[in-house]
């Protein structure tokens, strides 16, 4: 296999932890080609997969965490305890919006979400991209990954582990994933070229295997900073055994603005070496801004991911930009709290649990000087699988463990967490956790959180299931995927939209998108309501309606049958404040009952009206 890789600067140096030293190289990738997702020609939206997609980390490494398991459950059973009880007043979140995300199954989902400013959302799951109204959950156009990034001249099948981002500094998005193993694994990344995804997006190709060391690339994890797009992954050695198969994680930090250009060559840094104490440190998440980017240094989290008990967290920084330079650091920070593997999640009916992999960090954000991050880990109070929170103070000068608890309820497992900003009232940092949760008599679903700073609201079962997730292969550990999505809402700090798993009525999985607001902010939705009245009603030709409106807004109006499906759009006109009046002429639409919906610009609904055609 030929491999095109164009360094462009020599080899860097930094120190890390013991004086070991962390690689930086630069590199030039072309530009491999460009789509437009609107004009990609994938009638059929035909797709073909399977179940089995590959393991996180390989599946060579599943025997060596089914013993970490083992060991688990023999030292902390399941166990009925006290439930948690809130110890202050936080309230629970509130679900604003509730829509389906994908109704394709997935093999598992691994499903990610983002959404812009002005409502246009990407979500992504192991076999497809759809291009959504986020304020409506309707879904414009979907395409598989493959025919989505087609002009990576890589084919049209075998992408997994898609991640999106929303750059909310630059109003653009970048969508990551993977294509195959081994010698033919690559890392294709794509950048949207506007501020609308169903336009142009440029596409680079990445080499796992960079450094011809018979290594793969997977489990990416994505980020941006002021200037530069990071993403991570671990390197795995060729179908070789768990003892030998990772070989480390790595870095790559790239110009986002030569993406965002379609520039012909694109400038990237792969950092590798990380270690400590001589050993690699695996699985580096890329620490997200909470809210807009505020610099361009760079944090990544990792753990002891295959230990029953560790207090162990490391936290690494990559210092500032490609041009600047600068050394890579390792601190190894103590949590107060131990953590540990997940037991798997038990499910009702059925054998078959959910896997909730190793104990991995799997979400992180950085605002007013703190860093919250989240990943799985047993309650040894109850044996459940719970969620490991923990809050690092100081980070760039003094960092410090200060808070560290574990989530749990004994009915209940949980899994994939992740976690987002909602504000910082009275100087402390307020977030949102989401997660899958499972339980031995409860459907698989997808649950969420407030932490008001000092401590947790009920969970709220923001979609409920309707089945255990039990049909891919019977008889066997089932995925539960590998993370789920999270993302604030720029235009509402304090509102936070999140993505899941559910188990579906068939048994399959249910991907479900659910925007939350945070009632510790006193967060609500500013919708503007409509009063009016129809004529005549039932109608023959010409319907008026007249409307009372509390403020100037623009109104889109459209008519829906009772089923909620639009029949066809009207128009859209800038309303003003107190009365106003729409007519029009009913002679195309067959006899029945029909409803008039006017909607404001950013999708919320100011008027319905049924009315009745002759």
């Amino acid at each position: 296999m030929q491999k095109l890789l164009l360094p462009v600067i020599a080899i860097c140096f930094s120190v890390s932890a013991y004086g070991q030293e962390v690689n930086g190289k630069v590199y030039k990738a072309e530009l491999a080609g460009t789509t437009v997702f609107r004009d990609v020609d994938n009638k059929y939206g035909t797709q073909v997969f399977g179940f089995e997609a590959p393991e996180p980390d390989g599946d060579d490494e599943q025997e060596r965490l089914d013993a970490v398991k083992e060991e688990i459950a023999r030292l902390y059973p399941h166990k009925m305890s006290n439930a948690r009880q809130k110890t202050t007043s936080a309230k629970d979140p509130v679900v604003v919006k509730s829509y389906v995300a994908n109704t394709t199954p997935g093999t598992p989902p691994d499903n990610d979400f983002a959404v812009s400013k002005a409502d246009k959302a990407v979500s992504v799951i192991n076999v497809n991209a759809a291009i959504m109204d986020a304020s409506t959950g309707t879904v414009n156009d979907q395409k598989s990954l493959g025919f989505f990034s087609g002009s990576a001249g890589l084919g049209l099948s075998g992408r997994y582990d898609p991640k999106v981002l929303y750059d909310a500094k630059e109003d653009r998005f970048i969508c990551v994933m993977l294509h195959d193993r081994d010698e033919n694994n690559y890392i294709v990344v794509g950048f949207s070229q506007s501020n609308d995804p169903t336009g142009a997006w440029a596409w680079y190709k990445f080499y796992g295997d960079y450094g011809s060391d018979s290594t793969w690339f997977d489990y990416p994890g994505v980020s941006v900073t002021n200037s530069e797009f990071f993403f991570t992954g671990n390197k795995i050695k060729y179908a070789a055994p768990w003892e030998t198969g990772f070989r480390q994680s790595v870095i790559y930090q790239v110009n986002k603005s030569d993406g965002y250009s379609g520039a012909s060559a694109l400038t990237y840094k792969i950092w590798d070496g990380i270690k400590y104490d001589g050993n690699s440190i695996r699985n580096l998440f890329p620490v997200r801004p909470g809210w807009l980017p505020t610099g361009d240094e760079q944090y990544f989290l990792s753990n002891r991911n295959f230990s029953t008990q560790n207090d162990s967290i490391f936290l690494v920084k990559v210092p500032g930009t490609i041009s600047q330079g600068g050394s890579v650091s390792v601190t190894l920070l103590k949590s107060p709290l131990s953590y540990g593997v997940p037991p798997n999640g038990r499910q009702e009916d059925t054998s078959a649990t959910l896997a909730t992999n190793d104990g991995r960090i799997l979400g992180a954000y950085v605002m007013n000087n703190e860093i919250q991050f989240v990943s799985t880990s047993v309650d040894p109070n109850n044996g459940a699988s719970g969620v490991f929170h923990a809050k690092i103070t100081d980070y760039a000068t003094s960092p410090n463990i200060s808070y560290a608890q574990i989530f749990s309820i004994d009915t209940l497992d949980f899994g994939y967490p992740n976690i987002s900003y909602v504000g910082n009232p009275w100087g402390l940092n307020q977030s949102i956790i989401s997660f899958n949760y499972t339980g031995p008599s409860t459907p698989a679903g997808i649950g969420a959180l407030v932490y008001d700073g000092l401590s947790y609201s009920n969970m709220l079962r923001a979609k409920e299931g309707e089945s255990s997730i039990s049909g891919q292969v019977p008889g066997k550990v089932q995925r539960w995927g590998d993370y789920t999505g999270t993302q604030v809402d720029y235009n509402n700090l304090g509102s936070v939209w999140i993505e899941g798993i559910y188990g579906r009525s068939d048994h399959e999985y249910g991907s479900w998108i659910v925007k939350l607001n945070s009632p510790a902010l006193g967060v609500k939705e500013t919708i503007k309501k409509a009063t009016g009245q129809v004529y005549p009603n039932p109608v023959n030709t010409f319907v008026t309606y007249m409307f009372t409106l509390s403020n100037e807004t623009e109104v889109t109006f459209a008519i829906y049958n009772i089923n909620g499906q639009l029949v066809d759009n009207l128009v859209t006109k800038k309303c003003e404040e107190g009365k106003n009046v729409i007519q029009f002429n009913t002679a195309s639409l067959p006899a029945g009952s029909y409803i008039l919906r006017g909607s404001g610009s950013k999708g919320d609904v100011v008027m319905t009206q049924r009315f009745v055609k002759q």
